[in-house]
């Protein structure tokens, strides 16, 4: 069997190591280059603890309260056009109590393996940096954690076996050096971990290269065209055949599925990240910054900070000073000695589009009335973390024709 994976982001590249692993004949096409997509904007997560919807009770007027913050960490702004309002309605649907918990336990469902599977990649030979040290969640207060204690009281009953400690700002600086005389309560969870997610991305790049996976890079697709029971993908200077296609382009999906009438409720929401160096003790965990929502993650070179939830967004290039500068700013509480103080400094900036559904469910699986036609897209905030178990499904659904059951919650039927 052939398989065309359109995309080379987190979602992409993994579809393509877990399908050539079970002897599938694999291209992968990637508009730009591997390692420069939205995939390597965000902090590299690999969270399960924080692996639920954005549409929960209560985010809509905190979005609409924040929509013409320019610094707010979820800013919703509102439109005047179709598209948007009927995304925003079913959106607010999708917050409700009784829906929003029917994600939680579709995405633990989902996460189910994710720890194991990111340790498959390593022992296959996968090289990418990882770090399993747990997450400290910051607070200025101890009201600070309330939605942090709330989302565990959630999870526990439903199955989740992660566990969670909850620490005085004093014990937090004792646990981590790092941590800022601004942090008066934490939470330490058990089994979180983040990657530097460009070397997630190399790594996978060279490994699938190895199997025999075939990679373009610099390839735009202009269409992809049913033809006798097989697809052709039309680029700029040649024309793939393929038996099976996956379009995980994110934001930019409905660019092919909208021709062949599949158009997807997805819209992109722009995220920010900035990257720095040698500018003091870097903390041993990946942090949550509860106040302003900001995840920071130590690599071995550097220091990420990242955030922002700007929705809709059709820009992915501009970056305002202003917004980094905010995003470094609001870190210092919570940092002993970690903060730059030159604009050389600030390097490198990155900002991307994150795609966002409705419910905040990605959508993974056969496109209806297209035989062959796949999609992973709508991942939101959660890609890095959601990627190896995406692929595993997909590449199950691809091989023998059914649909896993903790695949169930996010096929396309009925939720387009």
């Amino acid at each position: 069997m052939t398989v065309a994976v359109i995309g080379g982001g987190v979602i992409g590249l993994n579809a393509a190591w877990s399908l050539r692993r079970r002897g599938e004949d694999v291209t992968v096409i990637e508009r730009g280059a591997i390692g420069h997509s939205a995939s390597a904007v965000n902090a590299g997560w690999i969270t399960p603890s924080l692996s639920t919807p954005l549409a929960s009770p209560g985010i809509l007027r905190l979005g609409l309260e924040h929509a013409f913050d320019p610094n707010g960490a979820v800013s919703i702004r509102p439109r005047l056009e179709t598209d948007w309002i009927r995304w925003l309605w079913k959106f607010a649907r999708a917050a409700r109590p009784a829906t929003y918990e029917k994600g939680v336990r579709a995405l633990l469902h989902l996460n189910a393996h994710t720890l194991d599977l990111f340790d498959e990649l390593h022992d296959d030979g996968v090289d990418f940096e990882m770090h399993s040290a747990g997450l400290l969640a910051l607070a200025k207060s101890t009201d600070g954690l309330q939605w942090f204690t709330q989302l565990f009281d959630q999870l526990i009953p439903m199955g989740f076996t992660g566990t969670i400690e909850y620490l005085s700002g004093n014990e937090a600086r004792q646990r981590d050096n790092a941590i800022g005389g601004g942090v008066h309560a934490a939470a330490h969870t058990s089994i979180d971990r983040h990657v530097h997610p460009e070397s997630l991305l190399y790594g996978l790049h060279k490994k699938i290269t190895e199997m025999g996976v075939t990679v373009h890079e610099h390839t735009a697709v202009e269409a992809i065209i049913p033809t006798s029971r097989k697809w052709t993908i039309h680029t700029p200077d040649t024309a793939i055949r393929a038996d099976q296609v996956i379009v995980a382009l994110g934001a930019a999906t409905n660019t092919l599925l909208a021709p062949l009438g599949a158009r997807l409720p997805i819209v992109g929401a722009k995220g920010y990240s900035v990257d720095l160096h040698n500018s003091g003790t870097p903390p041993r965990h990946s942090l949550y910054l509860m106040e302003p929502k900001l995840g920071v993650s130590p690599y071995h070179d550097s220091l990420r900070i990242a955030g922002a939830f700007e929705l809709p967004s059709a820009d992915e290039t501009t970056i305002p000073t202003r917004r980094i500068r905010t995003l470094i700013e609001q870190t210092r509480p919570y940092l002993s000695e970690r903060a730059p103080h030159t604009a050389a400094d600030l390097h490198p900036t990155h900002a991307g589009l994150r795609p966002a559904t409705p419910d905040s469910l990605p959508f993974i699986g056969p496109v209806p009335d297209h035989t062959g036609l796949y999609v992973a897209a709508g991942h939101g905030m959660l890609g890095v973390t959601l990627a190896p178990a995406t692929a595993e499904g997909l590449a199950e659904m691809l091989t023998t024709h059914r649909i896993p059951e903790p695949m169930l919650p996010f096929q396309l039927a009925g939720r387009i």
